[in-house]
């Protein structure tokens, strides 16, 4: 009678032993579901902006009031402002789209729009920065047909469209465009009076309404940007 009670003792521990070990395993085998939703996310075809290089004080912010300081490798989406100080500069790289932007000392430009969406079964890319302030470089590689990329100033709006071309570009917030003599995409400048396509190798002030050639050392000193942007692209598409 005794050895039966001690054989009853000792299966109920057992008993409650394997609950909580079974327990357990429930507890442990929990958190790795998270790690599937990151997965996902990471796998996003949304438009992104990713900071590839910081020279100097660059800072981003959600609200536009509250900035903190930009690093490289900080992936933006739409709705972020950012900034650039003197003697500084930010360049990002643009996923889905092949195109780099770098912001020149004294920026401010806002990711106005990011937009993915489907057309007759083709995703369609639209981009829109809206600069506020300063001077911006960038290199716009091979847009698929149907894709835009934005600039919006004082002078109106400044639209790459997508078509397997590539276009070097400088915009400036007060109203001045260059079409780098390398591109193969003209700029349309779209304004309330009307749109001026600026052809290779040439610039245009909105100011006074005039187009002329560029000259010689501006293009010169330009190359230099546009080289490193083009760069920039290459590098970071063979990681995408």
């Amino acid at each position: 009678m005794k050895n039966k009670y001690i054989f009853t003792r000792f299966g109920v521990v057992a008993i409650y032993l394997l609950n909580v070990a079974l327990f357990a395993q429930v507890e442990i085998r929990e958190p790795s579901k998270p790690a599937t939703t990151v997965k996902i996310m990471n796998t996003s075809t949304a438009p992104q902006a990713i900071v590839v290089r910081v020279n100097g004080t660059c800072e981003w912010s959600e609200d536009g009031t509250h900035f903190q300081a930009a690093k490289a490798g900080e992936v933006f989406t739409e709705g972020v402002t950012l900034r650039t100080a003197a003697n500084s500069r930010l360049d990002m790289f643009f996923r889905r789209i092949g195109t780099s932007v770098r912001l020149q000392e004294g920026t401010e430009v806002k990711l106005e729009k990011l937009e993915r969406h489907m057309k007759e079964g083709t995703p369609q890319m639209e981009t829109l920065l809206d600069l506020r302030a300063g001077r911006i470089f960038t290199v716009v590689r091979s847009l698929v047909p149907g894709c835009t990329f934005e600039i919006r100033n004082a002078a109106g709006r400044s639209v790459v469209e997508g078509g397997g071309a590539e276009g070097r570009y400088i915009v400036t917030a007060d109203g001045t465009h260059v079409t780098e003599k390398k591109s193969t995409a003209p700029l349309k400048v779209i304004r309330e009076t009307g749109v001026t396509v600026i052809a290779p190798g040439m610039r245009y002030d909105a100011k006074d309404g005039k187009t002329f050639s560029v000259s010689t050392p501006e293009a010169v000193k330009s190359l230099i940007d546009f080289d490193e942007l083009h760069s920039l692209i290459e590098q970071e598409s063979a990681k995408n």
